[in-house]
């Protein structure tokens, strides 16, 4: 099978989506398929490679930062990517596609579809779907004008794939006529890892990692620090891993309150050395306002951390109170120090939490991820030869 796929987003640029590009294309290509990736220029990265097994071909785009993607600039991709598309079908000769990100990703198979019949299958991954309050707050006018565009994207798919039970409700809200199934995200399981951990450390490590933008709610874990030092009976530490254009509000928010030195901004981290921040870690929280399904909860689960999130879309999806970690409402710092404190100060409890997070992560190998997504792909197949 010949797989085309459209992400504006593809390591080392973006976040969690271009992940899922990365290892879906790993994992076709091992099970003998052949894969083609449109994503968008950045910099000096080569406009054409073979990763993983698959090519990566980059199209001229106004990208100007490797964290954050502004309107404009993903206009510029979806026009790049749609041109391209057409130049490349005849050599490539896709049999179906793969769209990760309905907007801005879809427009160049929504215009194969139109022309050629080529069928599509889209990827929703959280911002591409229009939410009550989102973050940026512009993007709720943004939502009301390009509604249409994205109902139209989503009804001419072969099949629309949310990555979370509440991502799909969410889109059912936008478009009820949806052909919408769900498909976690995967965990590289040779990767990411658990050891043995001790319950009572000399300093708790909580670890947390994210793009520092507004969404991730970064703001709100550094409020909930001061009383974290005032009820904890053990002593802790806070590693941030990310950088983005709050790293210099978030470092004065934490100067201001006091509590610098409870907190490492460690700035972004390779991909490779993850695995080793996580084995470092005690705890892991994540703390945004919204998700679709959050790689770094579910490797944080592989590598044996108990969680504490906040309950968005897709973390609802993996965790269970009680037994793997505790979940607060978003931007509810109270709640979120509260959750801190109980896992500091557990012992025994956080380190058998850690192992509940290791057996219920299983199931979520990207080998299975990658076949259930095959299967979508062959049923379409199927359809459009009868």
């Amino acid at each position: 099978m010949r797989i085309l796929m459209f992400n504006y987003e593809f390591p080392p640029v973006g976040g969690g989506g271009g992940w899922v590009s990365h290892f879906l294309g790993k994992h076709f290509v091992a099970a003998g398929h052949e894969v083609l990736l449109i994503t968008a220029q950045f910099r000096a990265l080569p406009r054409d490679e073979v990763i993983e097994g698959f090519r990566v071909h980059r199209v001229p785009a106004r990208r100007k930062r490797k964290d954050v993607c502004q309107v404009h600039e993903m206009l510029t991709y979806a026009i790049s990517s749609s041109v391209y598309s057409f130049g490349v079908i005849k050599r490539f000769q896709p049999e179906i596609v793969q769209v990760f990100f309905g907007i801005p990703s879809g427009g160049g198979a929504y215009l194969l579809k139109k022309t050629l019949g080529l069928p599509y299958v889209v990827f929703l991954g959280g911002r591409d779907v229009p939410r009550p309050n989102p973050d940026p707050p512009y993007y709720r006018w943004l939502y009301r004008f390009l509604a249409p565009a994205i109902r139209g994207i989503w009804r001419n798919a072969a099949a629309v794939v949310a990555c979370s039970d509440g991502l799909r409700d969410l889109a059912l809200r936008t478009d009820s006529q949806a052909k919408l199934r769900v498909i976690p995200d995967g965990l590289d399981l040779s990767r990411f890892t658990p050891i043995p951990r001790e319950a009572h450390p000399p300093r708790v490590r909580i670890l947390t990692i994210g793009r520092l933008i507004p969404r991730k709610g970064f703001q709100f874990l550094i409020r909930a620090v001061p009383r974290v030092i005032q009820e904890a009976t053990n002593d802790f530490e806070i590693e941030l891993v990310g950088d983005g254009p709050e790293r210099a509000n978030l470092v004065k928010l934490a100067d201001e309150l006091g509590v610098r030195h409870k907190i490492h901004f460690a700035g972004s981290v390779p991909y490779s050395e993850l695995p080793k921040k996580y084995k470092e870690a005690d705890v892991f929280t994540l703390c945004s306002l919204a998700e679709g399904m959050p790689l770094v909860v579910l490797e944080a689960m592989g590598s044996g951390l108990p969680i504490v999130a906040s309950r968005v879309q897709g973390i609802e999806d993996l965790e269970a109170v009680g037994t793997n970690g505790a979940l607060f409402t978003p931007g509810d710092a109270d709640a979120l120090a509260q959750g801190l404190i109980e896992m500091i100060n557990s012992g025994k409890r956080r380190v058998q939490m850690g192992r509940a997070s290791v057996a219920r992560v299983q199931k979520y190998d990207w080998k299975n991820i990658a076949e259930s997504y095959l299967d979508i792909y062959r049923e379409v197949m199927d359809k459009t030869q009868i």
